[in-house]
């Protein structure tokens, strides 16, 4: 069975909503005001590629905002969060213990490719209350327990319009998520069932999106220049059921990113058992938001 999901905010501008409720001598006004903070803030942030990050680090707080997942509150973040976010956070040692005692998890976190990550969404940034849904309200013993994620080393991400060939085969591009580049180990507690001992569908599309997010935030981290944090929404979402995720159980969440173009991100990725076996398989395409400017 195959769901697909899109979503609806990318059906229209913000501006095109603001400009319908605009006469037409205040959308002048409008794009004139549009445009000049949109040139003022490349100036900025064109002077700080030259000058240097360092420098310019002060005045982003002062003139450069980029909000969160709340429009109500703005956050002071740069575009090189990440490195901060994975230094000052540590993956739980209960749950590196916990996997360790397993004979199929301990292989994959032995596994000399990869290194161990913070999974971003377990921790929720209160004032904003970004990643609550992971960090409280599935992170219960009966829910979802233990979260590991691990990134391949040699991370390589893609320039914007390149893919692989058309004419490639299913078998290889198979055979490329077999080397994913972000993979995570969960443990799925009883509360996630749906029919009894199956894990929910749509909980299944929200473990694809949070590690698929990861999986983009990683490569952003790759490519980002100075300025604001870049925020990336799901656009459109295609998963394949093809057996039952058992609950509860340990499952192996594997992604690849496929290729970019422009703002846009496009990723596959799958759910593994304890066997080898692929249980569900998803593919998104992600877009990055246009830059959000406020004083």
């Amino acid at each position: 069975m195959r769901i697909t999901m899109q979503s609806p905010r990318f059906q229209k501008s913000p501006s095109f909503r603001i400009k319908s409720h605009l006469s037409n001598r205040s959308i002048s006004h409008f794009n004139i005001t549009t445009r000049t903070a949109r040139c003022q803030y490349n100036r900025h942030w064109r002077r700080a590629a030259e000058d240097g990050y360092e420098h310019h680090r002060g005045r982003v707080s002062a003139r450069c905002f980029r909000f969160s997942t709340s429009t109500k509150n703005r956050t002071q973040e740069t575009s090189d969060f990440l490195n901060h976010f994975i230094r000052a956070n540590k993956p739980s040692q209960s749950t590196v213990d916990y996997f360790s005692s397993l004979d199929w998890t301990r292989e994959v976190l032995e596994n000399d490719a990869y290194e161990m990550v913070p999974f971003f969404s377990r921790y929720g940034i209160e004032h904003t209350g970004e990643n609550r849904f992971f960090a409280r309200t599935v992170n219960t013993d009966t829910t979802v327990p233990h979260i590991l994620a691990l990134r391949l080393k040699d991370l390589e991400t893609p320039e914007s319009g390149i893919s692989r060939p058309r004419y490639q085969s299913a078998q290889k591009e198979i055979a490329n998520l077999a080397t994913p580049e972000v993979v995570c180990l969960m443990a799925l507690g009883e509360d996630l069932q749906a029919h009894p001992s199956i894990v929910h569908g749509g909980f299944q599309a929200v473990v694809f999106d949070e590690a698929m997010r990861l999986l983009i935030l990683l490569h952003q981290n790759n490519i980002c220049i100075p300025g604001p944090r870049d925020i990336h929404f799901t656009a459109t979402m295609t998963i394949s059921y093809s057996a039952p995720v058992i609950a509860p159980s340990n499952v192996l969440v594997r992604c690849r990113l496929v290729r970019r173009e422009g703002r846009k991100w496009f990723a596959k990725g799958d759910i593994i058992d304890s066997a080898g076996k692929t249980l569900t398989s998803a593919e998104s395409m992600w877009v990055t938001a246009k830059p959000f400017i406020g004083s």
